[in-house]
């Protein structure tokens, strides 16, 4: 009898009940609630309750888990039975939790997807392969066919910079010359995604009074790849070599335009059309799991010409030889899980070449962006970003006249030091503040600026939320007015914004954003040639309101998708040498554009169509009584493209084929002022078209084995 009493005692067995409630005391279904280091264990029920047996004895760890919460735990004495209330508290941090969003066409970091990756870039018809022509199917962004740069509700188009990896690309774009559209200068797929903020961002990014484009670049690459392409306007050719923790690429391009205008000819007489050569360098370097250290380097050389008769008979001619370097620099690692540091460098070589009208003009410009910032993550409802940068700006310049006796010349140097620290702060899973602090101060103009930001969030539903913003933003004078006076001040912009959005980019997105913007300090300036202004002073201003929506669509039809953006904008401002408010002449009111994708499973091929709509820019005829009264027709363009996929290997190959402008639609989007007065003083008026009535891309893309 001692001896069945003794078993059974070892094998007795414990009893733990209990329930499981939120915060709120709301019963939580489908918890589990295990002993810690064993298999016993249980799940509760539809009201919250839970019952199970445990052969565990003494003082043991019970555990309690469900997804979206954080883990419950505490240590119970296994001496007997045992009833547990459990609260389980939100996990904050989790997918579903809140981010800021105000203004940034992005997620709020890696772990969510941004909203342009390459493929999407590549595979937009009209885009041809070009991130900012990609970023104007954007909300927010003008669709500008004659310059190619991108503007941002109501600003110019200095107002708007570009980063890749968090530093400054100082010259994003190829030259930009009057009535020729300009394209970016970087090449999709050194990308992995595209963060564009058209208003109200971090207090990271500082010199930009509109908005901000960050390219994030790829990671190390696994696999060895060589590429030859062969396009209707040149050719390329990569290659990609892939170590343990290394991995290196190389390609070089060339594109000459003149056997293209042979065959379909221009809108601009092309006296030397563009021809240009590229050069890319790529280095990875991955030490352990959380370090990576990566290497870029980019130069082109590049060379054009062009004449066009002006309204009062006369020729405007137009030469350029341009040369651009870049390099970045950046390491990024982590002291621990909850504390990670980057730091690098990037630097800007550009040297344009130019004669305007048979008078040279040498400029060579020089920029240096260094910077380290330090992120910390404070339990998980708070994490904190600060950095410090410097960025080093010369420019120099050299006027000649007909004689090649030099006229002007001009030398600048400028030290621009920032600090700035910014926190995001998660009171709940609904509720999310990022509140940040900019500080600057600049060498030649010796002025110092405070920049505060605020951004919030507040979850309406499951995948709904409302956000805003709000900062204030300084940038430099141009050096283009700074060259004639170095005592100006810094322009300012204020911004408001407050969006809603909702659903998921991976299903179904909409979103929609009203923003309003204030400006003061703008540069105005005397006269009727902006080459040489008078009495250049920062007595402008102005504003911009609007409300942009987006909406995207991956789920509806199975291979289909689909992207609509609209923006409004009211704008005024006076600047340059305005003598009054008035909306600016490279602002259309309504800008629409629609983006769709179609792949074919059975022939791997995928289909693509967009449509780019966009209302008439003011402009000013002398002839009229009032100033920038009158407005061009509406804009528009319907673009097709079609990318074959098919494999040589085990990698995929690309047929492309594109045509811009299908219909052939032949506006005037901009009127140019003359480049002399007449007899009267006045100057008249040259019409401004886009280069091509249509524009005509084939091009075959070889991916081949490195090994």
């Amino acid at each position: 009898m001692l001896l069945i009493f003794i078993s059974l005692q070892s094998f007795a067995q414990i009893t733990i009940k209990g329930n499981v409630t939120d915060e709120n005391k709301e019963p939580l279904p489908g918890v589990n609630i295990y002993v810690e280091g064993s298999y016993d264990g249980g799940s509760s029920d539809a009201n919250g309750c839970f019952n199970f047996t445990t052969t565990e004895t003494g003082t043991k760890k019970i555990m309690a888990s469900f997804i979206g919460f954080k883990i419950w735990e505490k240590e119970i004495d296994l001496s007997t039975s045992v009833a547990i209330d459990i609260t389980l508290r939100e996990n904050i941090s989790s997918i579903d939790a809140v981010t800021i969003t105000a203004g940034i066409f992005a997620a709020s970091d890696e772990k969510r997807a941004s909203i342009l990756k390459p493929l999407d870039i590549y595979t937009t018809a009209g885009s041809n392969g070009d991130i900012m022509a990609a970023m104007k199917t954007m909300p927010g962004s003008q669709s500008s066919p004659d310059d190619g740069r991108l503007m941002v509700r109501g600003g110019d188009a200095y107002e708007s910079k570009t980063y890749i990896d968090g530093f400054l690309a100082a010259q994003p774009y190829y030259s930009k010359t009057p009535d020729v559209a300009t394209r970016g200068r970087f090449s999709p797929s050194l990308f992995s995604g595209v963060q564009f903020n058209s208003g109200g961002y971090s207090a990271e990014y500082g010199q930009a009074l509109s908005s901000v484009l960050n390219l994030n670049s790829t990671d190390l690459a696994t696999t060895d790849v060589t590429g030859i392409s062969i396009m209707t306007i040149g050719a390329e050719a990569n290659i990609t070599k892939a170590f343990k923790n290394n991995s290196i690429m190389a390609s070089g391009s060339y594109m000459n335009m003149w056997p293209y205008h042979k065959l379909f000819p221009s809108n601009v007489n092309w006296t030397k059309p563009v021809e240009s050569f590229g050069v890319n360098l790529a280095h990875r370097y991955k030490p352990s799991s959380s370090a990576i250290w990566k290497n870029y380097f980019y130069a082109d050389f590049g060379n054009m010409g062009y004449s066009s008769k002006e309204s009062d008979n006369t020729l405007f001619t137009l030469n350029n030889n341009n040369q651009s370097l870049y390099f970045n620099t950046s390491y990024k690692d982590c002291f621990s899980e909850e504390s990670c540091y980057k730091f690098g460098l990037s630097s800007t070589y550009e040297a344009n070449n130019t004669e305007l009208n048979g008078l040279p003009i040498d400029t060579k410009e020089i920029s240096a962006d260094g910077r380290f910032n330090y992120y910390l993550q404070v339990g998980e409802a708070i994490n904190i970003n600060a950095g410090i940068n410097e960025t080093f700006s010369q420019y120099n310049q050299d006027v000649y006249a007909a004689d090649k006796s030099k006229t002007w010349k001009s030398n600048l140097t400028d030290h621009t030091m920032g600090i700035f620290v910014e926190s995001e702060i998660k009171f709940s899973k609904k509720i999310a503040i990022k509140p940040g602090l900019r500080g600057e101060y600049g060498t030649l103009l010796k002025l110092a600026s405070i920049s505060p930001r605020f951004a919030l969030a507040v979850k309406t539903g499951k995948w709904s939320q409302l956000s805003g913003a709000w900062g204030i933003y300084y940038q430099n004078p141009e050096f283009d007015y700074l060259k004639f006076n170095s005592k100006l001040n810094l322009e300012k912009a204020t911004h408001y914004i407050l969006g809603f959005q909702s659903g998921n980019l991976e299903e179904r997105l909409f979103r929609t954003e009203a923003y309003y913007k204030t400006y003061n300090n703008l540069i105005t300036w005397e006269g009727s040639n902006k080459y040489y202004p008078q009495h250049i002073a920062n007595n402008g201003n102005g504003y911009a309101r609007g409300i942009d929506v987006f909406w995207r669509d991956r789920k509806s039809i199975k291979y289909f998708e689909y992207w609509l953006t609209y923006s409004f904008i009211d704008t005024k401002r006076k600047y340059q040498n305005y003598p009054e408010m008035a909306t600016p002449d490279f602002v259309s009111a309504h800008n629409l554009a629609i983006v769709s994708k179609y792949w074919i499973h059975a022939i791997t091929t995928q289909v693509g169509v967009s449509f780019n709509v966009a209302s008439g820019r003011n402009y000013d005829n002398p002839a009229t009584p009032d100033f920038m009264d009158v407005r061009t027709g509406w804009y528009n363009s319907l673009n097709f493209n079609l990318s074959k996929v098919f494999f040589l290997g085990n990698q995929y190959s690309v047929l492309y084929f594109s045509v811009s402008n299908v219909l052939g639609s032949d506006p005037i989007v901009a009127y140019r002022p003359t480049s002399a007065a007449d007899s009267n003083g006045n100057f008249q008026l040259t019409p401004v078209k886009q280069d091509s009535k249509r524009f005509f891309f084939i091009g075959l893309f070889l991916n081949l084995d490195g090994k």
